[in-house]
């Protein structure tokens, strides 16, 4: 017995230690085969942050777990995360982790997935993570892939919590939904099983062509299917599908054939759907006051699709939706909607989508003594849509706070009177064949007024236009947005295109205003969709204005006064084009900064809407420095100088940058050449000419009041060069070059002029490089350059003054020729003789020597002596000019010594 025990517990410890350790051993192995296969099969990138595996949770059955899965796309969906998951749960046999046929899985749960499913306008989708094939399967890798594929035996698959976008960006079509459920059971390992179905989905969100069908709404699903899992087909038995307030029913039949095609026999049914019922798919009734909307009349509803459905072929399909003398009425509003009639319908007899028709064959309302009727057909929905449309009717907007519980701050009226009438084929617009097209009718607006919390004022005082098939013509237009008015009057052609395909809308018009306050406008403008913080935040920067692609409109143009950024833009007149992404302007006279300007240029959105591009040609006369840097933020960056100057200039300028998301230059982008001139320019505490001022002992530098500047300019780089200007400062001659950069550095040279009275008369000019910012100059004086300058000068002078009239070289010759006359006189003396005069010789050179030396030496001493008393640079001055004058002199007796010992040579030959 205890050798029995003594066994068993031996065999509990090994199995306990089995299921302890394997899982650690095992983890290594799956988490390589995730990723090698990942790897070999995915284009996206596929990463997790930690694999667990237990062989205790699910007991006889092991469970793999994922943390942190994320699946990101690459090349143009480079960052974008396709798949992002919380947790992730698979639960497998646990003998198939020891064997080579694969994992057997019975239950997967998702925990707090992401999805973000995104078609870009030329089709190609984010999903597609999948690498192509390049070769057939022979038989021997399909059997192999058989045997190592997953074998499911699922019972039970879960999502919690999930999170579901999708975006087209073809046909502008978006879906949203958070958090969504989903749990599905049934033997997937079985020929035959029912599958249990439960989806429930909160949040709902659809948007098509840009405008929102479904807002904030919910969906339930609870569906027993009956499944034959081997010929895959399955017939929906007892179901109920809820979106909002209608409750469906689905039955029938769905076939997936071998052949890819899908075969069905469907019918959606309802029972009693109240009127009510059908107002809570519209997302401006579901989600504001639904439960106090008392409503009459019933919806009679149809939709069936029968048929198979593969490629482009479509089954046969109807859905057709009428109300009969509808009405609707909220409990604390004074007047109800009524006599709301509606018969609408799409159907296809099958085949292609472009048998499918459309019609809205009756929708009218009649509220508070104001009626409103319009009809709707369209056919051949693809190859060349046929249509025709009419809406007629008077709507009173101050009427619609009596039936709809608008929002205290928001205030609406003004009356809008319709009667319109089009038909065509779009064939017939893309051709401009507008003869044949029917389109008539009036359109007018009166006293418009749409107060809403955060934007804004409206006011429309009166719109009025009427169409034909080719132009709709504006006869009167005036509104006013906020503190800004715009009126307009003109033609406009393609309106039809425009409104129906988003084609090109052409025209001229004639514009005037009196205050376009652009900063209002654009700061109302929607950034994103993102809700905004609780917390109250810092005004949003501006917002690019997108120049539309589709415009091409001719503007004759009268502002009196435009405001943009911290800029103020008068009396702005001539003409304006928007055409393919880009305002064009054409010699537009303008008053800026002050002064009078003429400009043309291009502001363009085409290439990318977030970066815009900027060309500017600006002949600017009259301008403050003061208001420019006021007004100029780019200004500011670049020329700092102009916060502190006064006084009036006049630019020309040619310049092209990029602009960033918040309409400001980029600097780094700008490039720009031209010139500003200024008759007189008034500049002071300006902390570099105060450096220098410092530096050269001079005060008046201080202070700048110049007349006559002219200066050349470039900006590249983010830098502003200069060319030589000249200033002229209370008598002072200042010769300015160099650059200016972002970061407020500045490398400048200036050539000042010296007066005598400062140098001793020893300097005419100095050269001073400025360095450093503008607020932490550095001044470095051209000593080196100075010096030289000043030892010339005094040495020229000074060997005039010692010298006389004559030259050195004068003097020394003269010497020589004294020489030759004495050596010619003693000829006939005896030999004795000769070494008697050869020592006078010697006595006079080195006597005449010694005098030049002597005189340079005491002109040095005095020199100093005398430059000591105007300042250190005059006597560091005066030094180096003396040290050269006595080297000079110097020289000078060595040559009259070197001569004498010449003549000697000559008279000892004569003597012998």
């Amino acid at each position: 017995m205890k050798k029995s025990f003594r066994i068993a517990a031996i065999v509990a410890a090994v199995l306990l230690a089995v299921i302890i350790v394997a899982p650690m051993a095992l983890r290594g192995k799956v988490a390589e085969i995730v990723k090698r296969e990942a790897n070999a099969m995915l284009t996206a990138k596929l990463d997790f942050e930690k694999l667990n595996i237990s062989l205790l949770r699910h007991f006889p059955h092991a469970s793999v777990e994922l943390k942190g899965l994320t699946l990101v796309g690459t090349e143009r969906f480079e960052g974008d995360t396709i798949v992002a998951a919380r947790r992730i749960s698979v639960v497998v046999d646990l003998l198939s982790f020891f064997g080579d046929e694969g994992f057997e899985v019975s239950k997967v749960i998702l925990a707090a997935p992401a999805l973000h499913a995104h078609k870009l306008a030329d089709g190609a989708v984010n999903w597609d993570v999948m690498k192509p094939s390049d070769e057939e399967p022979d038989e021997e890798t399909e059997e192999q892939s058989e045997s190592s594929s997953f074998r499911l035996q699922l019972r039970d698959f879960r999502i919690s919590d999930a999170s579901v976008r999708y975006e087209d960006d073809s046909t502008r079509m978006a879906f949203s939904t958070a958090p969504l459920s989903l749990r599905l059971r049934g033997d997937m390992s079985a020929e035959r099983t029912d599958l249990a179905l439960r989806l429930d989905a909160r949040q709902m969100r659809f948007v098509s062509g840009g405008i929102p069908l479904l807002s904030g709404a919910e969906a339930e699903l609870d569906a027993t299917i009956a499944a034959d899992l081997k010929n895959n087909r399955f017939t929906f038995t007892d179901n109920t599908f809820r979106l909002n307030a209608i409750a469906l029913s689905l039955d029938g039949w769905v076939h997936l054939k071998e052949s890819g095609a899908v075969a069905m026999d469907l019918t959606a049914g309802c029972g009693k759907v109240l009127f009510k019922d059908v107002l809570s798919l519209i997302p401006a009734f579901y989600t504001k006051d639904f439960r106090n909307l008392s409503a009459s009349g019933e919806l009679a509803l149809d939709v069936w699709a029968k048929g198979e459905m593969h490629g482009s072929v479509l089954p046969a399909f109807a859905a057709k939706a009428t109300v009969s003398n509808g009405s609707f009425q909220y409990s604390s509003l004074p007047k109800a909607v009524t006599d709301i009639q509606l018969a609408a319908g799409i159907s296809n007899p099958g085949g292609t989508m472009n048998k499918t028709v459309v019609d809205l064959s009756k929708f009218s309302l009649k509220m508070v003594g104001n009626s409103l009727a319009a009809t709707f057909h369209a056919t051949n929905l693809v190859s060349d849509p046929a249509f025709r449309a009419s809406v007629a009717g008077k709507v009173d907007l101050g009427a619609v706070r009596e039936v709809y519980p608008l929002d205290k701050q928001i205030d609406l009226g003004g009356v809008i009177t319709a009667d319109l009438k089009v038909s065509g084929r779009m064939s017939d617009i893309e051709k401009k064949r507008y003869e044949q097209m029917a389109a008539s009718g009036t359109f007018v607006i009166e006293q418009l007024g749409l107060t809403v919390p955060k934007l804004p004022a409206v006011h429309i005082r009166r719109a009025a236009a009427t169409i034909t098939p080719k132009a709709m013509t504006l006869g009167d237009f005036g509104v006013t947005v906020g503190r800004s008015d715009l009126s307009a009057k003109g033609q406009l052609t393609g309106y039809l295109g425009y409104l129906l395909r988003g084609d090109k809308l052409a025209g001229r018009l004639y514009v005037r205003s009196g205050l376009l306050d652009l900063n209002e406008i654009m700061a109302a403008l929607p950034a994103s969709e993102e809700p905004a913080a609780v917390e109250e935040q810092p005004a949003e920067p501006m917002q690019v204005l997108v120049v539309p692609k589709n415009l091409d409109l001719s503007l004759n143009t009268e502002l009196q006064k435009i405001l943009f950024n911290k800029m103020t833009v008068s009396a702005l007149t001539g003409e304006m084009r928007v055409a393919g992404g880009a305002l064009s302007l054409d010699k537009l006279s303008l008053q800026l900064f002050g002064g009078k300007a003429s400009a043309s240029g291009r502001y363009s959105t085409a290439a990318d809407p977030s970066r815009p591009s900027l060309r500017l040609g600006l002949s600017l006369a009259g301008a403050s420095f003061s208001q420019t840097f006021d007004e100029l933020e780019m200004v500011q960056k670049l020329v700092p100088v102009f916060a502190k100057m006064g006084g009036d200039y006049s630019l020309s300028l040619d310049m092209t940058a990029a602009l960033d998301s918040t309409m400001s230059p980029d600097l780094q982008s700008v490039n720009a050449t031209g010139e500003i001139k200024s008759e007189n320019i008034r500049v002071q505490n300006i902390e570099a000419f105060d450096a220098l001022a410092k530096a050269l002992n001079n005060d008046k530098l201080r202070q700048i009041e110049a007349k006559d500047v002219a200066i050349r300019f470039a900006i590249k780089n983010g830098r502003v060069t200069t060319q030589p200007f000249d200033l002229k400062l209370a008598g002072t001659n200042v010769n300015l070059s160099g650059s200016t950069g972002l970061d407020q550095t500045i490398d400048y040279v200036a050539k000042v002029s010296m007066s005598a009275s400062a140098t001793g008369g020893v300097l005419e000019t100095l050269n001073v490089k400025i360095g450093g910012t503008f607020t932490a100059p550095k001044i470095t004086l051209g000593v080196r350059e100075a010096a030289e300058q000043a030892v010339k000068k005094v040495v020229d002078e000074q060997i005039q003054k010692l010298t006389g009239s004559e030259s050195l070289a004068a003097e020394v010759e003269k010497q020589k020729e004294n020489l030759r006359a004495e050596v010619e006189k003693q000829k006939e003396n005896l030999r004795a003789e000769v070494e008697k005069q050869a020592a006078k010789l010697r006595d006079e050179a080195k006597r005449a020597g010694e005098k030049l030396v002597a005189a340079a030496q005491a002109q040095r001493t005095k020199l100093v002596d005398e430059a000591a008393k105007k300042g250190t640079l005059a006597k560091f001055a005066a030094e180096k000019a003396g040290d050269k004058l006595v080297a000079e002199a110097e020289k000078q007796a060595a040559n009259l010594a070197a001569e004498a010992e010449k003549q000697i040579a000559k008279l000892s030959a004569q003597g012998e």
